[in-house]
């Protein structure tokens, strides 16, 4: 093994340590939102401050899953 290979190895594992982490926070901010989206004395203000911290926390799923697809992709074609 490489150099380079382990040096990408090590950043997908970081990465995905750093997906666990979003994933995690994901359902917590889906469980607040979903909460609050039930209390009838819920108001407009907290329910989109909750979505948008739902919104956020998927964004950053996203954008992790991608920086790991791009690494896989350059471990592909060294091939």
């Amino acid at each position: 093994m490489s150099s380079l290979d382990f040096d990408l190895d090590s950043q997908i594992n970081n990465l995905e340590l750093e997906w666990r982490q979003a994933y995690e926070s994901s359902i917590v901010a889906r469980g607040d939102y979903q909460a609050l989206a039930a209390s009838p004395t819920a108001n407009a203000d907290l329910l989109d401050m909750a979505r948008e911290g739902l919104d956020r926390a998927e964004a950053l799923k996203a954008q992790i899953t991608g920086k790991i697809e791009r690494i896989e992709d350059t471990m592909l074609n060294q091939d």
